[in-house]
């Protein structure tokens, strides 16, 4: 559970983000352990640990692997004890096998996890024993008993994680995963009640949502027997932070059975393989620092493989190839994966890219604008559209890509990808004033409050910011207010603290 609370824990150390929608008094964080958080609390401190993973680069941004993951976990949550409960998936550049829950609803799922998993049932698992916790309110129970102690310890990691953030990626990603050995005793009992109980209560999910039941301890017990094959003893994140016994399998396969001897009622069947493996497999190239090194690793297991895992495994060599600087080879993979999947929008999407790399930005761009009218609704077919009319360039193509994001922007705000193309093609269409504030959401979503503060500021000092757009960023600097006073409050205690 250390990597769990962790998150937990920075977000508690940095309090509650912005206020987005209305003005919300923030909590002091270090008043008594007794007050429990309320649900507005909750999302803000989770909200804000998404900003600053971000900050850190440990979040990684691709529409279509984020849309999976969002539609594989609201399958279990429509499914849970509190399905109207908000949720927020992610997944995180991290090859650790691991997953966590934070509050607020916010869920990350490694890269790691995602590459070991054998089938989405898996994948699916993990989901609903995290989505428990949250449904459980058990982070929230560890906030209230462990606040006194946690919070100096929060701190310090703190300080380590922005220290680490300008060294390599490595030295980031240890700063978020060490130092919680100082939690572990303390945690240990609540740990193991949540963990039985996560298990229970994700299991049952689980099966609603017409996922093999028996995946759960399937995965926790493949996890085992890795590490006891494991001649160097290391054992995976995750057994660290799920601590895994045979008790438990145990009792995870007694209820297995009992499900199976009383099932509930299932709406369809919930699992799509091929495109998990697809997913598994883009996440995974993604997030390699050296996709090159994966071109021949795919190569290999392609001549080894069988007839179900080929497709993934090309789609693998496609994207490292991709991004190994080969777009013309590239090309031909999805080519000969496109003329079984004609339709396909993971294989469409990349051949594009790989059009535009190969220096035919026109044809990549009328390509996604005919994908863009198959699939108005589509976030990654929209995004890509839009960043293919920006490579472009030209007034007119900027003014397309601003028409084609704003109704991604309508539905989610506080996504920093959007924004950040929303702002480019603001600029592209002369509408500088309208990027300007484009740019200070990606600051704010990004985990840089001060920036996002300077730069509404600025814009307000702007001749050209008409009547409307001063009022709605005047309303947005009033939001902001109350953190950034929050803010201040804190720097000024550490500050008398270190005295």
């Amino acid at each position: 559970m250390s990597t769990r609370i962790l998150t937990a824990i920075i977000a508690f150390a940095l309090h509650a983000p912005f206020a987005l929608a209305q003005n919300v008094p923030l909590p002091d964080i270090g008043s008594s352990a007794g007050e429990i958080l309320s649900p507005e609390q909750e999302h803000q401190y989770g909200a804000r640990m998404l900003y600053e993973m971000r900050r850190v680069d440990l979040v990684l941004e691709d529409a279509l692997i984020a849309d999976y993951v969002h539609a594989l976990g609201y399958r279990l949550v429509a499914l849970s004890e509190r399905p109207e409960q908000q949720f927020t998936f992610f997944v995180v550049r991290s090859d650790d096998i691991n997953a966590f829950a934070a509050p607020g609803g916010f869920v990350g799922l490694n890269v790691g996890l995602m590459h070991t998993a054998e089938s989405e049932a898996e994948v699916a698992a993990v989901l609903a024993h995290e989505v428990a916790h949250v449904t459980q309110r058990h982070l929230v129970r560890a906030y209230e008993s462990m606040q006194k102690a946690t919070l100096p310890i929060a701190l310090a990691m703190l300080g380590a994680v922005l220290a680490a953030r300008n060294s390599s990626g490595d030295g980031t990603e240890a700063a978020l995963i060490g130092g919680m050995g100082l939690l572990q005793q303390q945690a240990i009992n609540f740990t193991r009640h949540n963990e039985y109980e996560a298990d229970r209560v994700g299991i049952f999910t689980l099966a609603k949502a017409g996922f093999d039941p028996e995946a759960m301890a399937g995965f926790f017990g493949r996890m085992g027997r890795a590490t006891r094959a494991n001649s160097t003893g290391e054992v995976p994140e995750f057994l660290r932070t799920h601590p895994v016994t045979a008790a438990r399998i145990t009792e995870a396969k007694n209820r297995v059975e009992a499900i199976r001897r009383d099932p509930p009622a299932v709406p369809e069947p919930a699992a799509n393989e091929a495109r998990f493996r697809l997913m598994r497999e883009r996440a995974h190239v993604l997030t390699a620092s050296e996709p090159a090194k994966l071109v021949g690793v795919y190569r290999n297991q392609l001549r080894h493989a069988e007839a179900a895992q080929a497709p993934a495994l090309r789609y693998g060599l496609a994207i490292a190839l991709l991004r190994s600087g080969q777009a013309k080879a590239a090309g031909n993979e999805l080519d000969t994966l496109l003329a079984s999947a004609p339709t396909e929008i993971a294989f469409l999407l990349p051949r594009a890219q790989a059009r535009r790399d190969a220096g035919d930005a026109e044809g990549a761009l009328k390509t996604l604008q005919a994908l863009a009218e198959l699939a108005p609704d589509h976030r990654a077919v929209q995004l890509a559209l839009a960043d293919a009319l920006n490579a472009v360039g030209g007034k007119a193509n900027g003014e397309q890509a601003m028409a084609a994001l704003r109704p991604l922007l309508a539905r989610n705000a506080a996504d920093p990808s959007t924004q950040a193309a929303f702002a480019r093609a603001c600029e592209l269409a002369g509408e500088e004033a309208r990027a300007l504030e484009a740019h200070a959401e990606v600051a704010l979503y990004t985990g840089r409050p001060y920036d996002a503060m300077e730069q509404l500021k600025r814009l307000l000092e702007r001749p050209d910011v008409d009547y409307y757009q001063r009022a709605r960023v005047e309303a947005r600097i009033e939001e902001l207010k109350p953190y950034m006073a929050e803010l201040e409050r804190q720097r000024i205690r550490r500050e008398d603290q270190d005295r």
